[in-house]
């Protein structure tokens, strides 16, 4: 299968769905990882264009822990929005991964680049299957009936998963393809008092115990219209 994880950020990823991510990288699947924005306002000093090369290197580092294949979307951070161009590169991106399964981000997460990013990859889920669509810089792919799975929130805020992913396995990869975003570390401290690995052990503990494991992760699927499954994906 291909499996595609649409993140508003560079380390989304990471914090919320790296362990699964991994787990079908290891059974074999193709996997995708794609940024919608540039990360480039993330930090108090550094300056916008030296951390978006700075934060797409991490991105493309912790990737190749896990040997996904990788897409930069190049948005300005802090300024996705739902206009027509964003639309078209949402289509492009979701053309390119061809995928049978999509993570993204939950419609009630707390910042607006992730609720937009998921609200495009809703939007564009039938459009890049539609090979005439105007202004798209890339062919259609299969007109695949792809399950789309909206990832937790930051400390699960507001959110109750329906399926769990026992990562028990691979928490350790997520956590190596986490320190690859060096820069995330001293501007989450600074900004959010957030140490990140705290983070991701505590939350993945949580949501293991939920889940009657060690560790785990949480999803809710979208059940909608020519999407819903008679069987579990994930893995």
């Amino acid at each position: 299968m291909n499996v595609v994880c649409v993140a508003a950020h560079p380390d989304d990823t990471e914090l919320l769905c790296a362990g699964t991510l991994a787990r079908y990288a290891r059974d074999g699947h193709n996997v995708t990882i794609a940024i919608f924005t540039d990360g480039s306002r993330g930090d108090l000093i550094v300056e916008p264009d030296k951390l978006a090369a700075m934060r797409e290197k991490e991105a493309r580092d912790a990737a190749a822990v896990i040997g996904a294949n990788f897409i930069w979307g190049g948005i300005t951070d802090e300024l996705a929005y739902t206009d027509l161009d964003s639309r078209h590169l949402m289509i492009d991106i979701l053309r390119e991964a061809d995928p049978d399964i999509i993570f993204t981000h939950s419609p009630n997460d707390y910042h607006p680049d992730h609720r937009y990013t998921g609200q495009l990859v809703f939007d564009s889920y039938f459009q890049k299957g539609l090979p005439f669509m105007p202004g798209q810089k890339r062919p259609a792919c299969r007109f695949a009936h792809a399950q789309l799975y909206y990832m937790d929130t930051l400390c699960g805020i507001g959110f109750q998963p329906t399926e769990y992913v026992d990562i028990t396995e691979t928490f350790a990869i997520k956590r190596e393809m986490l320190l690859c975003h060096k820069s995330q570390f001293v501007a989450m401290e600074d900004m959010a008092n957030t140490n990140m690995l705290d983070m991701i052990e505590i939350q993945s503990r949580f949501r293991g115990m939920a889940a009657g494991c060690k560790y785990a992760e949480g999803f809710t699927r979208l059940d909608a219209y020519q999407r819903g499954l008679t069987r579990r994906v994930l893995p």
